[in-house]
């Protein structure tokens, strides 16, 4: 479990770093959702959201609620190792993007 883990680690890190981070920076929630059909895995049946969808802040929240509802940890327990481990890291992204959004909204 744990190996499967760290190849997980090793396998996906770029791929997440890519999408959560520009220049060393975090990536902002809005970014995240719009591009989030890139990185999830196609059974997860998410489509993509146009940066149009988003302007608005209330559909923003919506979006991340939905987008929170794929990834979280209690919904993925049948998912392989590999998914289950990008689904907590993207998860832990979206969390963290959206307590900034919040920030800045106040």
């Amino acid at each position: 479990e744990k190996s499967d883990e760290d190849e997980s680690r090793k396998k996906l890190e770029p791929k997440i770093k890519a999408w959560s981070e520009e220049h060393g920076k975090r990536k902002q929630l809005r970014a995240l959702i719009g591009t989030l059909h890139t990185i999830l895995w196609p059974e997860a049946n998410w489509k993509p959201v146009s940066i149009g969808d988003i302007l608005d802040d209330g559909k923003v929240k919506k979006f991340y609620h939905k987008a929170s509802r794929v990834v979280h940890p209690d919904k993925t327990h049948s998912l392989d190792a590999e998914k289950r481990f990008l689904a907590k890291r993207i998860f832990d992204a979206l969390t963290q993007a959206k307590v900034d959004f919040d920030e800045g909204a106040k």
